[in-house]
């Protein structure tokens, strides 16, 4: 059995297939890691949601923020914004179906000496509480009161973690650290001042996975296209190679940590 763990496919189906075509993916006996931003900003979300779904247990998918915007949009009632291209799954009578299927996907993942999660683990906590904290948003987005947990999902604040937290505050926290984690100061406070590459660090802080960690698991992650895959730590595997913005989708073996990846077209919808 081989692991394919892939960055953010947002949307790019026809990327997705040649890729898997290209490493003999074979769903009878490999399986797909997926770092989650399955759809938004490119053409093709309504067939690779379908796509993803289909395989079942060949494919683990982490949500993402895009992702969890999706659910928000279907749910709850959020406006999308104008650069928002999933209207093919809204319009699509399989709609709610794959919305349900997209709210029981997991935070973190975890198999052998890997994890799997949409924008990385911060120093501050271990793996046992990161789970456990992951458990907590997830069991809120499949529980009967969801709709309002994705209403009030979005925000920057708080940005610094405390066991403290409570309700809704606590779940906004420890859901930006899982899917929208960059840049963070040493107290673990999450900073939103930059989505861009290591060369444009805020003041003060540093890339999530410069910091010491609290757990000796590799973690697989996406969600930073400007590193290009780049983290310059065997730890740390970043996936997300900017297939959306016209770069490439690429996939990794865990087993050697060979690398494959295919040319994005650049269709954007925006």
């Amino acid at each position: 059995m081989a692991i394919y763990a892939i960055g953010d496919v947002q949307g790019c189906y026809k990327e997705l297939r040649q890729l898997l075509q290209n490493v003999s993916f074979d769903p009878s006996s490999d399986v797909l890691w997926l770092t989650g931003d399955l759809v938004n900003r490119g053409p093709s979300n309504l067939e690779t949601l379908r796509f993803v779904k289909e395989l079942g247990n060949r494919a683990v998918a982490v949500l993402g923020n895009h992702d969890l915007y999706l659910l928000a949009v279907v749910f709850s009632g959020r406006a999308i914004d104008s650069g928002d291209t999933f209207g093919d799954v809204l319009r699509s009578k399989y709609c709610e179906e794959l919305c349900d299927w997209l709210r029981e996907r997991p935070l973190i993942h975890g198999y052998g000496d890997y994890i799997l999660v949409h924008a990385g683990i911060p120093h501050i906590w271990d793996l046992t509480h990161a789970i456990s904290l992951a458990s907590e948003v997830e069991q809120a987005l499949r529980g009967s009161d969801y709709v309002h947990f994705l209403r009030e999902m979005f925000g920057n604040q708080p940005s610094l973690w405390s066991d403290e937290l409570e309700g809704i505050d606590r779940l906004r926290c420890v859901t930006n650290y899982l899917t929208r984690m960059r840049f963070v100061r040493p107290n673990g406070e999450l900073s939103f001042e930059s989505n861009l590459g290591l060369e444009h660090t805020p003041h003060g802080s540093q890339a999530w996975f410069r910091y010491e960690p609290r757990f000796t698991e590799s973690v697989v992650f996406g969600h930073w296209a400007s590193l290009n895959g780049t983290t310059h730590s065997p730890q740390f595997i970043a996936t997300d190679t900017g297939c959306v913005w016209g770069r490439t989708l690429t996939a990794v073996r865990l087993s050697d940590r060979q690398t494959y990846a295919v040319a994005g077209s650049n269709e954007l919808q925006i």
